[in-house]
């Protein structure tokens, strides 16, 4: 008996002890790979079982505060926005305001897209999961800094040519998402904001997560955004609404994680079925899955409706990332683990992505420090591509381009789906503008090439533009951009000129 009162003992006293090491050892290597990586900051997030098992964040969330994250404070979390948006619309579902069928014109009679097939057929489901014939990121530069409505942006992709066949092929789409948005104002009487702040963020207790831009950026404990550890210029993303617009903080994010572990039900209020929420996290739109995925035991891969679904070690995972100038974050729920993970950077780096692998494997005992080797090869392979692509880029500079005189280059230009762009002779030369991006895109031109410019603007996050110039018999015609991004579609642009 008195053995037996000895080995509970020991078990009482132990497993606290065991459990703190376990957290003592991760946090370690946390910190070590975020000096390795040369984050300024890095705030992590882990709940099982219904409690909070892991919360801490490292580094400093500005430069001048030398103050760490805690779990209150604020990252942009950009596209985690979406599954917020998912949520909306499977609520106005739950209440027959909305039918996933439904045709967007049914809600949306304006809505057009470049064919009149799709602008006819696509439907609500559509728009959550990526397969409406556009491809990734197209039309974003219509809401990236802009001053475009969300309407206006919405309206403005009926330009732009789709590149796959309807629901051919995933292109994960931004104002398709915005475009939702617009359906849960049209279908609730409610903005996109006022539906999620009213129904969504009040009952969870969310008070650190916001869609207003204001209210983020004047907030007292946020991390500000860097980009190789210097700060930037904070940009209002109000104007995109559904597909990224929200902040929030770790502890947020967590109550969020607990919704959806608990089948949409809140304080013993059903807020969303859980058939919607099978629904929502159900494959509709199938991805390939690589070789790193392979080699880590993941078998299918594929989008639901503002969630992408993967299996890792045998389980469902529904995750998402989110991604804007100065931040990356990243979202993980396990169901079948009760398991969820939430990780936000204020800095460009595929840490957040890290730390998924690297959280599941440690909540179960498994190793997981292999990671951080893993995803700083990809770092350094991705530096010498940038570095490479940089250099390459400064060889097709022409030391005496040949060139018309600088006043036929002055004029206003015009692009059917972004608008307007103006080119004009300032104090010191030729000035470019890109007329609903102004405050960003506008700088002085410089020769480059044959009848084509460089142009320095105001984006920290984008390299210089190379305006390339469409010349006929001395005349003139127009102008196309040179400026290699992954996510902004600059060579889709082509500026005509406008007499």
């Amino acid at each position: 008996m008195r053995t037996g009162l000895s080995i509970l003992l020991m078990l009482l006293f132990t497993v606290p002890v065991i459990a703190q090491e376990s957290d003592s050892t991760f946090s370690k290597y946390i910190e070590n790979t975020v000096k390795k990586f040369d984050l300024p900051s890095l705030s992590v997030g882990v709940l099982k079982d219904g409690k909070v098992i892991y919360s801490k964040g490292f580094g400093k969330k500005t430069a001048d505060a030398k103050l760490s994250p805690d779990k209150q404070t604020m990252y942009a979390i950009a596209s985690l926005s979406k599954a917020f948006t998912a949520a909306a619309m499977g609520m106005l579902v739950d209440e027959g305001k909305v039918n996933w069928d439904d045709k967007v014109k049914d809600h949306l009679p304006w809505f057009e897209m470049n064919d009149t097939y799709v602008s006819e057929n696509l439907t609500v489901e559509d728009l959550l999961c990526h397969r409406s014939g556009l491809i990734t990121f197209d039309g974003d530069l219509l809401w990236y800094g802009s001053s475009y409505s969300r309407e206006e942006t919405v309206r403005r992709i009926r330009h732009r040519e789709p590149t796959y066949g309807f629901r051919e092929e995933f292109g994960y789409q931004n104002i398709m998402f915005m475009t939702a948005g617009e359906v849960i104002e049209a279908a609730s009487g409610m903005s996109w904001d006022d539906f999620v702040k009213t129904r969504i963020l009040n009952p969870l207790g969310m008070k650190r997560t916001t869609s207003s831009f204001q209210e983020f950026s004047t907030d007292l404990n946020i991390a500000k955004p860097t980009l190789k550890g210097k700060e930037i210029l904070m940009l209002s993303y109000d104007n995109c609404g559904a597909t990224a617009a929200l902040s929030s903080s770790s502890e947020d994010m967590l109550r969020w994680a607990q919704f959806w572990l608990n089948g949409g039900v809140v304080n013993g209020d059903t807020l969303l079925q859980p058939s919607t929420i099978k629904r929502i996290w159900s494959v509709h739109t199938t991805l390939p899955v690589g070789k790193f995925d392979e080699k880590n035991g993941t078998h299918f891969k594929g989008y639901g409706m503002g969630w992408f679904v993967m299996d890792y070690e045998g389980r469902k995972v529904i995750h998402h990332g989110g991604g804007l100038p100065g931040y990356i974050t990243k979202f993980v729920v396990v169901p079948e683990e009760k398991l969820a993970i939430i990780a936000m950077t204020n800095d460009m780096s595929s840490i957040p992505s890290m730390m998924m692998y690297s959280a599941i494997d440690w909540s179960m005992g498994k190793p997981y420090e292999q990671w951080a080797q893993t995803f700083y090869d990809f770092k350094t392979k991705g530096d010498k591509r940038e570095l490479d692509m940089k250099n390459d880029r400064a060889s097709t500079r022409n030391s005496e381009p040949m060139l018309l005189p600088l006043t036929d280059y002055v004029g206003t230009y015009r692009d059917d789906m972004y608008g307007d762009a103006s080119v004009i002779m300032g104090k010191d030369g030729l000035l470019i503008s890109l007329i609903p991006t102004k405050e960003l895109f506008t700088g002085k031109m410089s020769p480059w090439d044959d009848h084509a410019f460089k142009f320095e603007h105001n984006d920290p996050f984008l390299t210089y533009g190379i305006a390339n110039f469409d010349v006929d018999k001395d005349v003139v015609k127009g102008f196309k951009i040179d400026l290699p991004n992954y996510d902004f579609h600059f060579d889709k642009l082509d500026f005509k000129r406008v007499e």
